[in-house]
């Protein structure tokens, strides 16, 4: 008696059951994403001493832990950030920021002066700005917005945080 019930229901219902699997599929692919935290768009321009920064790069360390992020700083001085890959974006949040610029001893601090054979490298900006705990870049990345953030570095050390 069970059995010739049983088809029955599942019919009266199966346009339901057929909807209803579709519904969760189509959750499930959008949902997915690329699997990881949502990432808020971070760009901006590093100059030093008011000229642009012809090289390097930056890293947001997150104050509260979680993954850095980091960018390249192009020939106009102008960076994007990317957590995952070179440009998806920061994770919102605060970050300490360092920030590099090498080149070639006797370099300009542009991208081809980088590289010399026998040169060592050689810091285009103060040093402090390479060093997470005394460059004194702090930043908030916002979410569900673009964020530009601009880097004017000068000759004057940050002042110790208490």
């Amino acid at each position: 008696m069970i059995s010739r019930h049983l088809p029955l229901s599942i019919g009266k219902y199966r346009d339901r059951i057929v909807q209803s699997t579709i519904l969760v599929l189509l959750i499930s692919v959008w949902g997915c994403g690329d699997g990881h935290p949502a990432r808020s768009p971070v760009t901006g321009s590093v100059s030093y001493n008011g000229e642009p920064l012809h090289i390097g790069s930056l890293v947001f360390i997150p104050v509260d832990g979680g993954p850095p992020a980091q960018g390249n700083i192009d020939r106009d001085g102008n960076y994007f950030m990317g957590t995952f890959d070179e440009s998806d974006g920061v994770i919102p949040g605060e970050y300490k920021v360092m920030i590099t610029a090498m080149t070639s001893e006797g370099g300009a601090g542009l991208p081809e002066d980088a590289v010399n054979g026998n040169a060592g490298p050689v810091s285009v900006i103060p040093e402090w700005y390479g060093d997470l705990e005394n460059s004194g870049l702090v930043v908030k990345v916002e979410p569900d917005k673009d964020n530009t953030i601009d880097f004017p570095l000068t000759d004057d050390k940050p002042k110790a945080k208490n």
